[in-house]
């Protein structure tokens, strides 16, 4: 989930290892300050299951879509879905993280869940694109998951400590699978939501206002906000800013242009509010964030 480039610094194991071999890989991480990482594109062959303790983070999907998750949200990215943490930067928060193996080797070699229950599990990863909303109950007994993590007698293979875990990996994601086959939350995004997105994108540096977008739309402002807050995890307004922010966070990285200039053409009246905005989203100042990644190698944000 985090890359190579971070491996080794938060718990991290091997399905197998542990008796459950239809999950390549899981683990917790628990960062106190921003870290930023120079990790591309990542995809599975099998679904990401992301719950978030604490903090929030952003998403970039295939498409220029983004995904928010707050603490104590879960986000699933499905089979094959591209993404990457927005901007480079993993921001402070706690999680817990588990990614399957393709569905023909998770059926074949069943561990935690039979055939059936692998592929009823990989339906609900393909339809789910939204935020899931976890239970205080299931946010603690996933911290609790996160600390036996990080027991040293797990890593000898001590027999109560990894049967414990694996039921503690399987409860959790049983009643995540049973949150989203309950109906609470909208599996996919609407045809309302598309459209805004693709709206939004378009021209970064107008001043379309939610008023306007709605009008376009033919929907009431408050049905955009709150579509936009259950469906993406964010506002609007909140979703055009992070957009703004990921285009020119691409731009400081891959050319010398002035950062006024590159504040301009997306918005901005001033490189003081372009940093003050910039510093929000990305964790740093946009000279910042320059010099960090022009460097190539992760770092703590202080």
């Amino acid at each position: 989930m985090l890359g190579s480039t971070l491996f080794g610094q938060q718990p991290t194991f091997c399905g197998a290892d542990l008796g459950m071999p239809e999950i390549e890989q899981f683990g917790a991480y628990h960062f106190r300050r921003g870290i930023a990482t120079d990790d591309s594109w990542e995809q599975h062959p099998g679904p990401e299951v992301l719950f978030l303790r604490a903090g929030e983070a952003c998403w970039e999907l295939d498409g220029e879509r983004l995904a928010r998750a707050n603490g104590g949200q879960a986000l699933i990215f499905p089979p094959g879905v591209r993404h990457r943490i927005v901007n480079g930067i993993y921001p402070p928060g706690r999680a817990v993280w588990i990614v399957f193996a393709s569905r023909e080797r998770a059926a074949a070699r069943p561990g935690l869940f039979p055939p059936r229950e692998v592929e009823a599990l990989f339906l609900i990863a393909e339809r789910q694109e939204t935020p899931i909303t976890l239970p205080e109950t299931l946010t603690a007994s996933l911290g609790d998951l996160a600390t036996r993590l990080g027991d040293e007698r797990l890593l000898i293979g001590a027999v109560l400590q990894v049967a414990d875990v694996r039921a503690r990996v399987y409860a959790a994601v049983v009643e995540l699978w049973q949150l989203c086959a309950s109906g609470q939350h909208p599996s996919a995004r609407s045809d309302v939501v598309r459209q805004a997105e693709r709206l939004l994108a378009q021209d970064l540096a107008s001043n379309l206002s939610i008023d306007d977008l709605a009008q376009r739309l033919g929907y009431a402002r408050s049905h955009i906000y709150a579509l936009f807050r259950q469906e993406v995890g964010m506002g609007p307004n909140d979703y055009r800013q992070r957009l703004r922010i990921k285009r020119c966070c691409e731009r400081l990285s891959q050319c010398d242009e002035s950062i006024l200039r590159i504040a301009v053409d997306y918005g901005y009246a001033s490189s003081q509010y372009f940093s003050r905005v910039f510093r929000k989203y990305a964790g740093v100042t946009p000279s910042a964030y320059r010099r960090l990644f022009g460097g190539g190698r992760p770092a703590e944000l202080a």
